[in-house]
C-alpha cells in the first residue's frame, strides 16, 4: 500500500511537469482585427492545421480554450493544445536520449484503444493579433466605425472613440481628427482640461437623444471595446449638434434643410442650446420687414403680405406686428408707409382719416354717412329694429303681441337694430312701459306695451320705435299647487280655499272664487295674511280673491238627525198589588183596600227610581230591549247622523240618554235623547215614552206570551219585506232608470275657434274649458237641486269631434317622434310593409272565404252505432222528471186573506222558527190547517197515488226546493263506473253515467 501511494504521488508530479513543460512552435500566427478567427470554432482549425504542419505523427489534438475573446483582442496570445502522436514519429532527438521507459510523462507512450503506441504531449500556438484604423476603413467593413456626423472618429488601440468637434481653432482636437495612428492617452487628458466648450461642441443634454450627455466624447463614457455589443451600441447612439447655420459637410441633410429655412436676404443666427425647437432664426437685416423665411411657392408674387409702418415711417402698424408675430409675412421686404395709421384721431363722431392721392392723411366721414352741417357725420339710412321674440311664450313676428299668463314673470328681451351701426343706435335706445312692471310675477290679467324709441333727429319723423304687446292671459288658480311650478314664484295664485273644511275652488276670469258645500256657511277662504282691510272696510292687497270676508272659512251648519230605534213606547210590565184573593167572591173589605192602596202607592213611589236605576245600569239598552233581542247594546236603540260634505258621519256612539221626566198623565215618562256634532250643532231631541203597565197576576202570563208571539210576527214580516226588496232591487232593469241632463249653455273650445274674455284678449283653450267647466257646474247644480237622479252634462270639449281631432292629432305626433327617430326613408319603409301586410291579411281572408268557406249547404255525416243505442235506452231509464206541486182540490187552502181561511183555522199560531230553519217556510206549509190531513193522507184516501212525484219528500209533500243529483257523463267510450255513487236502471244495468249525490 506504502509503494502504491509513492507511485501514484510520482505520476501527479510528471503530470505537472507536463503541464508546465510545453514547447512553444516556432512561428506565430499573425492576424488583423478583422481577419482573426471569429469563433472557437475557427480557432481549433487554425490550431489544428498549424500542428499537422510543424508536427508530425499526430493522431489527436486538445486544444485548451479559455473562452476568452482573443480574435478581438490587439496583441500577443498563446493557445495551448495537447497533441497526440504516434511512438515511432516521435524522433530520439525529442527524448534527449533517454529511454521510453524512463522518460518523462511527456515522452512516455502508451497504447490507445486501437491497439497503437501513442505519446501525449504540450504544445503552444502562439497568435499575434494587428490593431485595424476603424476610422479609415470602408464602411462595408464590419470594424468599421459606428460614429454619427458631425462627431469625429478617433483610433485607439484595438477600438475607437466617438469625438463632438471644437469651434475653437487653437484646439488639439481638431488636429488630430482623421490621422491613421491611434492616440495616446495623453489626448484624453488634454481633452478633459478644455473647459471652455460651448453646448454646441459638446453631445446633445437629453438621454434620450444622446448616450453620453453633455460629454465631449465617448471615452470613459461607453464601454472600452467599441466592437462590443454594449459598447457599439453606446457609440452609435451618441449624437453632437448640428449647425444649422452652416453647409461645409454637404454630407449633412441636416444642415442644408436649415440653411434652406431662411430667405436668400436673411440672416441665419441659431439658438443658445441646440436642443431648442427650431434651433435656428432667421433674422431680417435693418430696414428689412418678414419672418426670414422663404415664401411658398404657391402664393406667388401676388398673395404676399407687406409690411407697412405707421405714420413715423418706423413703428409696424398694429396689423404688421400681428402679422409678423403670426410669422404670416414671408421673406424680408421693404415696409410701405401708412399715412392713417398713428394719425391723430378725428375729433368729430363717426369720422375717420383717409389719405390723398398723394398719401396725405385727412378727416372724412365713415362708409354709410353723409356730411351734416349741423349734426356732423350722420348715418345715410335709419336702422330697423325687429323685436326679439321672447323664447318661452314666442311673440308674433307681425303683430308684436305675447301671450303670458297670470304667474308669469316679464323678461326683457329688447329689440334687434338692423343697420351697420347699430351698436351706436343701442346707446341711445329708449324704452318705455304703458304701466309700472311688478318686481315679481305677473298678477293681474290685461295688457301693457312696450316702446323702443331710437332718435334720428336728422330724419323725418325723428325717431324710429317697434312697439311690443304683452297680454296677461288668466290661469286657473285652482290648480297651482303651493310650493310647486307657479305657486313656488308666486304664491299670491295659491286658492286658500278651505278644503280641509270642503270648500271648492271654483276659476274665474282674472280670479277665483270659493264656494262652501252645503250646509255650511262661511266665505270659503283661509285667512289670507297680505290682505288687510281699508278705511271703507274692503280687503286691499295684492290678488284679492273675490267673495274674500277675512277667512272665516266653511263652518258646518247641520243639525244631526237622530233616529229612534226599538219599541216606541217601552212598556214596563208590574203585577198590580191585590192582596190575598180566594175563589170564592166575597165582599168588600174596607180595611184590606186601604192596606191594599198604600202598597200601590208604595209601589208606584219606586217606579221613577227603577227605571232610572235600570237605564243607568244598561246605559239604556234596557230601553229598546225586546223579549226576543234581549242582548242589545245602547247602540242598538238610537241611531244619529250628520250630513256633511264627506258624507253621513255616524254619531250613534255621542248620542247621550238623560233622566226620564214624568209625564201629565200617571205611570208615564218620557227619556231625552241628544247628540252634539263637532260643530256644536245639537240635535233635536228625541224622546222615548215610558210607560209602566200594572196587569193583574192572572193575565200576567197571558200577556207576556202574546208580546212574546207578537214580536215574533214582527220578526218574520219585517224578514219577508227585505227579502222581496233586495228580490226587487235584482231584477230590476238598469234601462229602466233615466237619467235626464240638464241642457248646457253653447260652449265650444275645439281648434280653429276662440273665445273673447271679458276683460279683453282671447283665451286659450285651457281657460276656455275652464269656463265651460264653470258654466256646466252651475247649470248641473241649478238643475238637480232636490233630486238625485240627475247627472252631470259633458263638456262641450270632451264631445266626439273634438277627441276624433285630438286622436287625430296624437297620431300625427306619433308619426312625427318615429319619424324623427327612425329617419324619413326608414319611416316610409315601416308604412310600405304595414300596407303590404294589410293588403296580403285582407287577400288571404278573400281567398278562404271564396274556396274553403262552409256555407249552409254542406252536409255533414254523422254515424250512428248500436252502442250509441243502447246508450241511449240506459240514459233515458235514468232520467228524471220534475214538476211543480199539483195539489188536489180538497186538499188546497184558501188564501190567507179571505174569510174561509179565517173562518176555517182561526188566528194563526206563531212560528216556531225563522223562514230559513224550516223545511218549506212561508211559502209551502207542511200542514193543512183546513181539515188537519196531510196531502199524502188524501191521496191515499182519493186513490191517486198511481205514480210518484219525484219531488216528494219524507212526509209526501212535494217540495220543488229539493237538492237533485247533478248528471256528469263518463269520458271513457262508455265504460260504466265502479263507484258506488252510481245509479242503475229498472233493469239492473248500470248507467254509463255517474249520478253525483251534493247535500
Amino acid at each position: 500500500q506504502h509503494q502504491h501511494q509513492h507511485q501514484h504521488q510520482h505520476q501527479h508530479q510528471q503530470q505537472q511537469q507536463v503541464v508546465q513543460q510545453c514547447e512553444r512552435l516556432p512561428t506565430s500566427l499573425t492576424y488583423s482585427q478583422d481577419a482573426a478567427p471569429a469563433d472557437v470554432s475557427a480557432i481549433l482549425r487554425v490550431v489544428v492545421a498549424k500542428i499537422n504542419r510543424d508536427v508530425t505523427g499526430v493522431v489527436d489534438v486538445e486544444v485548451a480554450w479559455s473562452g476568452a475573446e482573443l480574435h478581438r483582442r490587439v496583441g500577443e496570445r498563446i493557445v495551448k493544445c495537447t497533441v497526440t502522436r504516434l511512438a515511432e514519429s516521435v524522433s530520439d532527438s525529442d527524448t534527449d536520449g533517454e529511454n521510453v521507459e524512463d522518460a518523462p510523462p511527456s515522452t512516455q507512450s502508451t497504447v490507445d484503444e486501437h491497439g497503437r503506441t501513442v505519446i501525449t504531449q504540450c504544445f503552444e500556438v502562439p497568435f499575434t493579433i494587428l490593431d485595424v484604423n476603424e476610422c479609415t476603413v470602408p464602411d462595408t467593413n464590419p470594424m468599421a466605425h459606428r460614429c454619427h456626423p458631425p462627431s469625429i472618429c478617433i483610433n485607439t488601440l484595438g477600438s475607437y472613440e466617438c469625438l463632438c468637434p471644437s469651434e475653437s481653432p487653437d484646439s488639439t482636437t481638431n488636429s488630430i481628427a482623421g490621422t491613421r495612428n491611434f492616440v495616446a492617452r495623453s489626448f484624453w487628458q488634454e481633452l478633459a482640461q478644455e473647459t471652455s466648450r460651448t453646448e454646441w461642441e459638446l453631445s446633445l443634454g437629453s438621454s434620450t437623444e444622446s448616450s453620453c450627455p453633455n460629454m465631449p466624447s465617448t471615452h470613459e463614457c461607453c464601454e472600452e471595446d467599441g466592437h462590443s455589443k454594449e459598447g457599439g451600441f453606446c457609440r452609435e447612439m451618441f449624437r453632437c449638434p448640428v449647425d444649422p447655420c452652416t453647409n461645409e459637410d454637404a454630407n449633412q441633410t441636416a444642415n442644408k434643410k436649415a440653411t434652406a429655412a431662411c430667405a436668400s436676404n436673411a440672416i441665419c443666427q441659431r439658438t443658445s442650446s441646440p436642443l431648442s425647437h427650431p434651433n435656428y432664426k432667421c433674422q431680417c437685416p435693418p430696414g428689412l420687414m418678414g419672418s426670414g423665411r422663404p415664401c411658398p411657392s404657391s402664393r406667388g408674387g401676388r398673395n404676399k403680405k407687406e409690411p407697412k409702418v405707421k405714420y413715423d415711417g418706423k413703428t409696424p402698424t398694429e396689423e404688421t406686428r400681428r402679422a409678423l408675430e403670426s410669422g404670416l409675412i414671408c421673406g424680408c421686404m421693404e415696409p410701405t408707409v401708412d399715412a392713417c395709421e398713428g394719425f391723430p384721431k378725428c375729433p368729430g363722431k363717426h369720422e375717420m382719416c383717409a389719405v390723398t392721392s398723394t398719401n396725405t392723411p385727412h378727416c372724412t366721414c365713415q362708409n354709410g354717412y353723409h356730411h351734416d352741417p349741423i349734426y356732423g357725420c350722420v348715418d345715410e339710412n335709419p336702422p330697423l329694429l325687429h323685436l326679439r321674440p321672447d323664447p318661452t311664450h314666442g311673440t308674433d313676428p307681425n303683430t308684436g303681441i305675447t301671450h303670458l299668463s297670470q304667474g308669469d314673470k316679464y323678461e326683457e328681451y329688447g329689440v334687434d337694430v338692423i343697420d351697420d351701426n347699430a351698436e351706436e343706435y343701442l346707446r341711445s335706445l329708449k324704452m318705455t312701459y304703458s304701466r309700472p312692471l311688478p318686481q315679481g310675477c305677473l298678477l293681474e290679467m290685461g295688457e301693457f306695451h312696450v316702446n323702443y324709441t331710437v332718435a334720428t333727429p336728422w330724419t323725418t319723423p325723428e325717431f324710429v320705435r317697434a312697439k311690443r304687446t304683452v297680454v296677461i292671459d288668466n290661469v286657473n288658480e285652482c290648480t297651482v299647487k303651493e310650493g310647486m311650478g307657479v305657486g313656488a314664484n308666486c304664491p299670491e295664485l295659491v286658492a286658500m280655499c278651505d278644503s280641509d273644511a270642503g270648500a271648492r275652488c271654483r276659476d274665474e276670469i282674472g280670479t277665483y272664487a270659493c264656494q262652501c258645500p252645503d250646509g255650511t256657511e262661511g266665505d270659503g277662504f283661509r285667512p289670507i295674511a297680505r290682505l288687510r282691510k281699508d278705511g271703507e272696510g274692503r280687503f286691499v292687497g295684492s290678488m284679492v280673491p273675490r267673495g274674500y270676508e277675512g277667512g272665516t272659512g266653511c263652518r258646518d251648519t247641520s243639525e244631526p238627525v237622530i233616529e229612534m230605534l226599538g219599541p216606541n213606547p217601552k212598556r214596563f210590565r208590574v203585577a198590580k198589588t191585590s192582596g190575598v184573593k180566594g175563589v170564592i167572591r166575597t165582599g168588600d173589605n174596607e180595611e184590606s183596600d186601604a192596606r191594599i192602596e198604600a202598597l200601590i202607592a208604595e209601589q208606584r213611589s219606586a217606579y221613577e227610581s227603577d227605571i232610572r236605576s235600570i237605564i243607568k245600569s244598561t246605559s239604556g239598552a234596557e230601553l229598546c230591549a225586546t223579549s226576543t233581542k234581549p242582548n242589545l247594546r245602547p247602540t242598538d236603540c238610537v241611531r244619529a247622523k250628520d250630513h256633511t260634505y264627506k258624507g253621513i258621519v255616524d254619531l250613534t256612539s255621542r248620542v247621550t240618554v238623560g233622566e226620564p221626566v214624568p209625564k201629565d198623565s200617571g205611570l208615564q215618562w218620557k227619556v231625552p235623547y241628544n247628540v252634539m256634532d263637532d260643530a256644536g250643532n245639537k240635535a233635536k231631541t228625541v224622546w222615548r215614552d215610558i210607560i209602566v203597565e200594572e196587569v193583574d197576576i192572572d193575565d200576567f202570563e197571558r200577556k207576556a206570551k202574546m208580546d212574546v208571539l207578537a214580536s215574533r210576527k214582527d220578526e218574520v214580516d219585517r224578514a219577508v219585506d227585505e227579502a222581496l226588496a233586495k228580490e226587487r232591487r235584482r231584477n230590476k232593469s238598469p234601462s229602466s232608470v233615466s237619467h235626464d241632463c240638464p241642457t248646457c249653455d253653447p260652449c265650444n273650445c275645439s281648434s280653429g275657434q276662440t273665445q273673447r274674455r271679458d276683460g279683453g284678449g282671447m283665451m286659450s283653450p285651457a281657460e276656455c274649458h275652464a269656463m265651460c267647466d264653470s258654466k256646466i257646474a252651475a247649470a248641473v247644480a241649478s238643475s238637480v237641486a232636490g233630486s238625485s237622479d240627475k247627472t252631470s252634462c259633458t263638456p262641450s270639449y270632451m264631445d266626439s269631434s273634438d277627441t276624433s281631432a285630438s286622436s287625430h292629432q296624437i297620431i300625427q305626433e306619433m308619426l312625427v317622434s318615429i319619424e324623427g327617430l327612425m329617419g324619413p326613408s326608414a319611416m316610409m319603409l315601416l308604412l310600405l310593409g304595414c300596407t303590404l301586410a294589410t293588403m296580403l291579411y285582407i287577400f288571404g281572408r278573400m281567398i278562404t272565404a271564396l274556396f274553403f268557406s262552409t256555407g249552409p249547404n254542406v252536409v255533414r255525416t254523422y254515424y250512428h252505432t248500436r252502442e250509441d243505442d243502447e246508450r241511449e235506452k240506459i240514459m233515458m231509464q235514468n232520467v228524471s222528471y220534475y214538476r211543480s206541486p199539483t195539489p188536489s182540490k180538497s186538499s188546497r187552502q184558501p188564501s190567507p186573506g179571505s174569510a174561509a181561511s179565517s173562518s176555517a183555522s182561526g188566528p194563526r199560531p206563531p212560528p216556531t222558527a225563522s223562514m230559513s230553519s224550516q223545511r218549506n217556510g212561508i211559502f209551502s206549509p207542511n200542514e193543512n190547517r183546513a181539515n188537519g190531513t196531510t196531502p199524502l193522507q188524501q191521496r191515499q184516501q182519493q186513490g191517486q197515488a198511481s205514480h210518484s212525484s219525484p219531488f216528494q219528500s219524507n212526509d209526501g209533500t212535494d217540495n220543488i226546493y229539493r237538492s237533485m243529483s247533478p248528471i256528469t257523463p263518463l269520458r271513457n267510450n262508455g265504460t260504466p263506473s265502479s263507484s258506488g255513487s252510481g245509479s242503475q236502471g229498472s233493469s239492473g244495468q248500470r248507467s254509463p253515467y255517474n249520478l253525483r249525490t251534493t247535500n
